[in-house]
């Protein structure tokens, strides 16, 4: 039986940790509601955003549960990242998330030591096979390690392992080749910030943005005219809207480092949305001149007097 295609625009929200680096549960409504009531599809918890890397799979599950049950309090969907090296782990966080009433779960590739094509394709067999909602594929080579091939990714398809992909490289010809691989039923996600215009109006069903975390409502008017196929009103709505933001999570600092992360909590709570603070090794704490030009961001979009 086909499972249900995912599509919209989905956020990948951040996990609120007080400051001893305890989660704040109550934090998650409010951010939840924040981007419910600004236009977004669904939100993914527990992601690259989410810190997942530094929950243990306990505090995994109840994050995804906390979000799913925020999420669909606010009538959003709610896709659970249940991703982890050990394919029993995400087996365990994907049932959890599926009893818990998620829409879905995306699972990023094993990491560190990066799995060959035939143990991929056994992993994402497993997850697929142990639940009975889509299975989204996390491919982001960048983190993971783990780079597959358009073909290979469709082969995963075709094979009954998976049912969408976000696909986290820029390179906007890789959803354009997914698509000619596989068929309508395969749900294509971008996962990047700069060309959902050129994707969305081609090739995707939906997208994954990170920054749609610090401004949902420009992100979701940008999905909403690109998959309306209003391609002028898109790229202006784009160029107005995303692009003046853009350098707070591309252009490095006087360090070197771009802190995408703590420029999502800080905006957040700039914005009056406790987002609450990064989990060690990732420090809070942004730099003066960081903190000067995200303040002056919110100030042009006006969330900031």
């Amino acid at each position: 039986m086909a499972r249900e295609k995912l599509s919209g625009i989905y956020i990948p929200v951040v996990t609120p940790f007080h400051r001893d680096e305890s989660i704040n549960f109550s934090a998650i409504k409010e951010i939840t509601r924040f981007l419910a009531d600004n236009g977004v599809t669904g939100i993914i918890p527990s992601g690259s955003t989410g810190e997942m890397i530094a929950l243990t799979k306990e505090e995994q599950i109840a994050v995804n549960k906390a979000y799913i049950e925020a999420g669909h309090d606010n009538g959003i969907k709610v896709v659970a990242s249940t991703g982890a090296y050990r394919t029993c782990d995400v087996v365990e966080l994907s049932k959890a998330a599926e009893s818990d009433g998620a829409d879905g779960i995306m699972a990023v590739t094993p990491w560190y030591m990066g799995p060959n094509e035939k143990e991929l394709l056994v992993h994402y067999k497993t997850i697929h096979d142990a639940i009975s909602i889509p299975v989204m594929l996390y491919h982001n080579p960048y983190y993971s390690t783990v780079l597959m091939s358009d073909k290979f990714m469709a082969k995963l398809y075709l094979e009954g392992c998976i049912d969408a992909v976000k696909e986290r490289q820029a390179d906007v010809f890789r959803q354009q080749d997914l698509r000619h691989l596989t068929d309508d039923n395969f749900a294509i996600f971008y996962g990047y910030d700069v060309c959902p215009v050129e994707t969305l109006c081609c090739w995707t069903d939906g997208w994954v943005c990170g920054t749609g975390n610090l401004f949902p409502k420009e992100n979701a008017e940008v999905y909403k005219l690109a998959k309306g196929k209003k391609v002028e009103q898109a790229m202006k709505a784009h160029t107005e809207l995303v692009r003046p933001y853009l350098h707070l999570f591309s252009e490095p600092d006087s360090n070197g480092d771009v802190l995408w992360l703590q420029i999502i909590k800080e905006g957040l709570k700039l914005r009056g949305i406790d987002a609450g603070y990064c989990r060690r090794p990732v420090l809070s704490e942004l730099p003066e001149e960081t903190l000067k030009r995200l303040k002056d961001t919110l100030k042009h979009y006006g969330y900031l007097d």
